[in-house]
């Protein structure tokens, strides 16, 4: 039986989990020992590891989404290429996947094994328009659902499933290589965020372990540390809203 893929939801295995959780463990007992300069509080703050690895697997199921839906592209571009030659939908699906697999050749191409399975169920005479539905929801991506439901519209109601495939596919690709686009023009922002967000982190720790006892009154009385606990809140608030700010969809 073949097992279908949810790419909603990222499975990890124990050693991808444990491994998140001692990088994580690591990271927050650093920031805990330099924010209070007490290894009690270190220790407490390196617990919020073993939650790490739930926010790490949302990261890493939307990045999986973003490569299919790059590699989807790919699939329509085939797919378009192989109607304009005059083949039917289904055989330009087989034909997609032929030269999705020479561009692919990885084995765990998503889009591959997607089309192999698409095909197998043309092959039992299960209806395109039926595959396809499964994978938009499986992959939980706007465009392949687009998609799917275009083919389907065309399917039930004879209309030109040819010109209008070929159309609804150009218009999907330009819709996903803008965003693609748009992605490369955030690269160098991203980077720049990610760069502001740990310089605190090493001022502090510079501050901390170079600066000649200037910090100590901060760690020696409950009102310095508040201070720290509010800093190390507000540089949380804000590496949440660059987060959300730099998360531009299309």
């Amino acid at each position: 039986m073949i097992k279908l893929t949810d790419y909603n939801i990222y499975l990890m295995e124990r050693a991808e989990k444990t491994r998140y959780i001692l990088l994580a463990a690591i990271a927050l007992f650093g920031i805990g020992y330099i924010f209070f300069n007490n290894l009690p509080a270190a220790l407490a703050m390196s617990l919020g590891s073993f939650l790490y690895p739930r926010y790490a697997a949302r990261k890493l199921a939307e990045k999986r989404r973003d490569e299919l839906n790059s590699q989807f592209k790919d699939a329509l571009y085939s797919i378009s290429s192989a109607l304009s030659a005059g083949n039917s939908l289904e055989s330009s699906f087989r034909e997609a996947l032929r030269d999705l697999r020479v561009l692919y050749p990885e084995p765990d191409a998503c889009i591959v094994r997607e089309l192999e399975y698409i095909c197998r169920r043309m092959e039992i005479n299960e209806p395109l328009e039926k595959a396809l539905q499964d994978f938009a929801q499986r992959s939980g991506l706007e465009d392949i659902s687009n998609f799917a439901d275009v083919v389907g519209i065309c399917k039930r109601t004879g209309g030109n499933l040819v010109h209008v495939v070929k159309n609804t596919s150009n218009m999907i690709s330009d819709r996903i290589e803008v965003a693609q686009e748009i992605e490369l023009l955030l690269t160098r922002q991203n980077y720049e965020r990610k760069i502001l967000n740990v310089m605190p982190f090493l001022f502090i720790a510079l501050m901390r372990f170079a600066g000649g006892g200037y910090m100590d009154s901060l760690y020696t009385s409950p009102r310095g540390y508040l201070m720290m606990a509010a800093a190390l809140g507000i540089l949380a608030l804000s590496y949440l809203v660059s987060g959300r700010i730099m998360d531009i969809k299309i």
